[in-house]
């Protein structure tokens, strides 16, 4: 009779223990090493857009996810500060998950790129050359001009292009010329500024940072200071530029622009003048 009690207290042992083995089993969970993916992406009809996932900046106008952990994900897509679309997404394993964002008729009303005024700080570096040669000179020496500029852009949306409207004003420099009737080189001051017109258009964006390039024409201002007697008549030249920019505030940005200028003039209707090199302008622009 002990014999039998003792094999049914190891047989209910022997099964109590295989339930708990196997309900441990049944709750544990599956083997998560390898994280599960999807895909995603993201279109926009709004170019120049730049698409931000989880608030990581992956790409404009449209980009693709090929290996995104499955769950939920915050997708923003922003123009100019301004958010075209933005909200929660549900990625699915194996499975590619697309948004496209539109552009809603009030949002493109605000997205509409505004008039700016930019104000810079200008360092201009040109020569004062002319022709004929009187003497045998055909130039002088100029000094590098420190300066002031304003300028206005306004956007031509439906070429995409910007019109910049600005002058130059440059503080007087030292000029080097030589006396034909003293036979000796003395100095002066000359201040070379001038209003100018350029068409520019934004090749590369990146975040916040906007590259341009641009070109145009100006008026030559040549204006005499101490210790010189000048009397040139202004001619049309020419300018080329790259600018950079970056978004600093709603409404603000930096810019600097580093280009090649070519003004022009013509001494007493005989001589040509031109003053060519280069300039550098760094400041702020603000919308309007």
């Amino acid at each position: 009779m002990l014999k039998v009690s003792n094999l049914v207290f190891w047989a209910c042992l022997v099964f109590s223990l295989s339930c708990l083995v196997f309900a441990a089993e049944a709750a544990a969970p599956a083997f998560a090493g390898a994280t599960e993916y999807g895909r995603l992406t993201v279109y926009s009809d709004v170019p120049g857009s730049d698409i931000y996932v989880d608030a990581k900046f992956v790409g404009q106008d449209r980009a693709t996810i090929s290996n995104i952990p499955i769950g939920k994900h915050y997708v923003r897509v922003v123009k100019d500060d301004k958010d075209i679309q933005t909200g929660i997404v549900e990625v699915k394993e194996g499975q590619e998950t697309i948004i496209v964002a539109k552009q809603s008729e009030e949002l493109r009303q605000r997205t509409r790129k505004p008039n700016q005024l930019a104000i810079y700080g200008s360092y201009t570096a040109v020569g004062y050359n002319f022709s004929p040669a009187v003497s045998g000179l055909s130039s002088f020496n100029f000094s590098a001009q420190p300066g002031l500029a304003a300028e206005i852009k306004y956007p031509l949306p439906v070429i995409d292009v910007n019109v910049d409207l600005g002058f130059v004003l440059n503080l007087p420099s030292t000029l080097q010329f030589y006396d034909l009737a003293s036979a000796t080189w003395h100095d002066g001051k000359v201040s070379l500024s001038s209003p100018y017109v350029c068409l520019s258009k934004e090749l590369v964006r990146t975040g916040p940072f906007r590259v341009s390039v641009g070109g145009g024409f100006n008026y030559a201002l040549y204006t005499p200071g101490g210790g010189v007697q000048l009397s040139i008549e202004p001619r049309l030249g020419y300018q080329g530029f790259v600018e950079i920019g970056r978004t600093v505030d709603q409404g603000q940005r930096f810019l600097a622009k580093l280009g090649y200028t070519s003004y022009a003039g013509k001494a007493a209707g005989v001589t040509d003048i031109t003053s060519s090199g280069y300039f550098l302008q760094a400041g702020l622009a603000y919308t309007l």
